[in-house]
């Protein structure tokens, strides 16, 4: 689809919720969006439980959109 570029997936970035609102969760995801572009990403996917209003409040702040796609999981 891009080539051969890479592309990178987050999930379970979790900050205890006696240390939110410090910016902890943006300075995690700065960390990772760094990192990504360094390793020439085109895209970051972000995978979250879907009962978790209030961190998909703060993803869409932090600029990720939820209208994008429909994420599925399996597991063994």
């Amino acid at each position: 689809m891009h080539g051969f570029r890479p592309y990178g997936i987050v999930e379970n970035i979790i900050v205890h919720e006696n240390h939110r609102n410090r910016k902890i969760g943006q300075q995690l995801f700065q960390y990772v969006e760094e990192y990504c572009r360094s390793i020439d990403c085109h895209r970051l996917m972000l995978l979250s439980n879907s009962q978790r209003l209030r961190a998909h409040q703060f993803f869409e702040r932090e600029g990720y959109e939820s209208a994008v796609c429909r994420g599925f999981k399996k597991y063994f």
